[in-house]
């Protein structure tokens, strides 16, 4: 049996996935059969053209990116990354159907580095010769494909969930400056803001953008969450504090300094939701986001919680538009593709790792946010 499911992605024209980031849980069950060992003969994960889907599904689209994970011997019985039909790198599962339900994820960045991991397995892998800034996307799309074939084996996909880098800070979060703290959404052009690494610093450019609650209801993805006074330690922060998803936070602590061989790291806030005191705010009917610049990407204090400003490239630029980037362009006229607004203030780890980062910090019971003398 074949099996396929299109995320109506529906891109046409120039339009194109600059990066993103997927998970979801992934499950392959035995069961007996008249050929091989009872697993399913596999499943891919696609971006490109769905019309050029191999008829063993499996093995994914010969035009775009395929996941495949193929637990089926005779076939590979493994994990690998396939760009337009030739596999850049693979690793071998072993017994799949073994393993319990577990995450399965997928990240590429704006530059064609593609990882992905499944369980305890993962692989990585660079599109080669800036094929994926160059590649035209018209008529791709996210497609789930899977084959049970004559094995009888099954496979189970669910909890999908593709993100969508919306990085603002929420209307009325209040943003330390020289003078106090102010809502971020009266902050102008030249107004001053403090920051964690270079003091006081003029904010060089800002937008906003409101949310309706149909489009809420459309995409609840763009729901903001809400991280509550405390949450992440004491004092962090300071007061409840409204986000979008995917904007970074700072975090510090031995643990991180430990899986990362960093104090502190940016994680996005969704990344938090396991943890007491973090959650999406279902109940609010419109959102008005504010996103600003200073001369470089930087940590500031919203509600007291260390966290970034926008971090140009991919998913941000995508976000805030073209006529966007051109006005950030001229106000920077000196940044050659304007790298200080691309390079972070600090290290973000790939986000298949951050989910064991935060159920260490949940089993051992330590803030996620220790003060810097801790």
């Amino acid at each position: 049996n074949e099996n396929k499911l299109d995320l109506n992605a529906n891109i046409t024209g120039s339009a194109r996935v600059n990066s993103f980031d997927i998970d979801m849980t992934l499950e392959f069950v035995s069961g007996s059969g008249p050929w091989g060992d009872g697993e399913p003969d596999g499943f891919s994960f696609n971006l490109g053209d769905p019309a050029s889907l191999n008829s063993n599904e499996e093995f994914g689209v010969s035009t775009g990116l395929a996941i495949q994970v193929i637990p089926f011997d005779w076939s590979g019985d493994k994990l690998a990354i396939v760009w337009n039909g030739v596999e850049l790198n693979s690793v071998s599962i072993g017994n799949a159907s073994s393993l319990p339900p577990s995450a399965f994820t997928i990240d590429i960045d704006p530059s064609g580095n593609v990882t992905t991991s499944f369980g305890p397995y993962s692989v990585s892998a660079t599109i080669p010769s800036g094929e994926w800034t160059s590649t035209s996307q018209d008529g791709w799309d996210f497609v789930l494909a899977g084959r049970t074939g004559g094995n009888s084996g099954e496979a189970f996909v669910d909890d999908v969930n593709v993100s969508a880098n919306v990085v603002c800070f929420a209307d009325g979060t209040k943003i330390d400056t020289p003078t106090g703290r102010v809502a971020v959404d009266e902050l102008s052009v030249g107004d001053a803001v403090m920051t964690q690494d270079n003091g006081v610093q003029p904010v060089r450019w800002i937008a906003r953008k409101t949310i309706q609650r149909r489009e809420l209801d459309v995409n609840p993805k763009l729901r903001p969450l809400v991280i509550l006074a405390d949450a992440l330690g004491p004092g962090y922060p300071k007061v409840d504090l409204k986000i979008s998803r995917q904007h970074r936070v700072l975090i510090r602590s031995r643990i991180a300094e430990r899986m990362f061989g960093k104090r502190e790291i940016l994680v996005p806030a969704v990344k938090l939701l396991g943890l007491s005191g973090v959650f999406v705010d279902t109940a609010v009917q419109s959102v008005t986001y504010v996103h600003f610049i200073c001369d470089r990407h930087e940590i500031v204090f919203a509600n007291g919680l260390p966290s970034e400003t926008l971090l140009l490239g991919g998913e941000a630029e995508k976000t805030i538009g073209p006529d966007a980037i051109d006005e950030i362009s001229a106000i920077f006229p000196d940044l050659k593709n304007m790298e200080c607004l691309t390079t972070p203030a600090r290290y973000i780890p790939n986000h298949a790792k951050l989910d064991k980062f935060i159920a260490r910090h949940k089993t051992n019971n330590k803030p996620i946010l220790a003060d810097a003398s801790v």
